[in-house]
């Protein structure tokens, strides 16, 4: 089969792969790419589709890719993130026992304190870097005492979370050649940690998340360890990293674009507005993958069973039919269902977390600094994507 003339393009940067998502959804929204061995999907109404369908576009890729060793924290039994109904409901139900109303109450007053800190602290400078210095330790420290791992470890995620973004290993089953010997280290280091973590909760309970979890039962079922390392796991790397990424795109974004900047700072109810705009402009994750259980044609095509799916969140974002004048960046955008966070079953756990964070800590950096300046020529991004930001060294002013 000869490759397909929109083949997904290596190394894009943002604006080229918005181009070609706006390409895509024109001339082809559902098309087999070769070169990735997927289908590659793109419209809005496509992607809620593949989202809310788990009975034939699985999360579960073990059938066809058997999770490597390496990836077994991030993949295992707790994953809820990979696997489907009927399994996924009762784990999905017990990790929501943990996640009390009253425990999430408590984290707003927290997240303000952590913020005025974490401000605090620079005072005394005018350059500064977004992503070390606020983006990256505020969402590590609040996911670290809500589960009630001691904040002194939190550069020890930042090692591992590093880690995994260099190796896209959220790229699964797309693994580099040296996955392993890159990869294996750190997740054994991080897995031996969690398990110790976990039997001293075990032996002394304690008011957290993490505890919370080894106490969840329902209907006779209890997690196992595995399954809470598994759900540490990814509350730390997806949760984190949602927030993160947030936190640096919101100084991106109203980076370039000023006149919304001064709007937020004159009338602050606009916030939430300012935040689900960033989420759908600039979302934390650009995609979702699938694997097709049967065969079917409910995208209009002959599809395969175990054939991947790859539906681009990024660019159902972008659909002009679903967002008028979708490249515009509108803080009074009314009805913004963007899919940053995902859709369906496994919308991100996350979500709440990372929008209570960047409400809090985006009034609060309004009054600390009257204006900022991107240094653009030093900011840096993980990947050619350009969704997260690595550095973000900005020159601030005070009143």
């Amino acid at each position: 089969m000869s490759v397909h003339p929109l083949a997904q393009p290596t190394d894009a940067d943002a604006r080229q792969l918005l181009a070609w998502f706006a390409r895509c959804r024109a001339e082809a929204p559902v098309f087999w790419d070769e070169s990735r061995q997927a289908w590659q999907v793109f419209r809005y109404e496509d992607y809620l589709t593949v989202s809310t369908n788990p009975q034939l576009f699985s999360s579960d890729f073990s059938p066809v890719f058997p999770v490597p060793e390496e990836l077994a924290l991030l993949m295992g039994p707790g994953t809820f993130g990979g696997i489907d109904p009927p399994r996924h409901g009762p784990l999905r139900k017990l990790v929501s026992q943990a996640f009390t109303p009253r425990r999430i109450a408590r984290l707003e007053g927290r997240i303000e304190e952590i913020s005025r800190e974490l401000l605090g602290n620079l005072r005394d400078r005018d350059r500064l870097d977004v992503v070390s210095d606020m983006a990256y330790p505020l969402p590590v420290i609040v996911i670290a005492e809500l589960l009630g791992i001691p904040a002194e470890d939190r550069d020890l995620f930042r090692e591992w979370v590093d880690v995994i973004l260099n190796n896209e290993g959220l790229e699964y089953p797309n693994l580099p050649d040296d996955f392993a010997e890159t990869m294996g280290p750190a997740i054994k280091e991080w897995s031996d940690y969690l398990y110790a973590q976990i039997a001293k909760k075990r032996a002394e309970p304690a008011d957290d998340l993490m505890s919370g979890l080894i106490e969840a039962e329902a209907e006779g079922q209890r997690l196992t360890d595995e399954q809470i390392v598994n759900i540490v796991a990814l509350l730390l790397t997806a949760g984190h990293i949602s927030s993160a990424t947030l936190l640096g795109n919101l100084f991106l974004v109203l980076d370039e674009h000023p006149q919304a900047q001064e709007e937020l700072r004159a009338d602050r109810s606009l916030i939430p507005g300012a935040i689900e705009e960033t989420l759908r402009y600039r979302s934390p994750f650009n995609n979702i993958f699938r694997l097709l259980k049967e065969d079917t044609e409910i995208l209009g095509h002959p599809m395969k069973a175990h054939q991947m799916v790859i539906a681009w969140s990024a660019s159902a974002n972008r659909d002009g039919s679903h967002f008028p004048e979708p490249d515009r960046f509108d803080l009074r955008r009314s009805a913004n269902k963007h899919m940053a966070f995902g859709h369906g079953i496994h919308h991100c756990l996350g979500a709440f977390l990372a929008r209570q964070e960047a409400k809090v800590f985006l009034d609060l950096v309004l009054d600390e600094f009257t204006g900022y300046r991107l240094d653009h020529e030093r900011v840096e991004f993980y990947d050619a994507d350009q969704l997260t930001p690595r550095h973000l060294p900005v020159l601030v002013t005070r009143s």
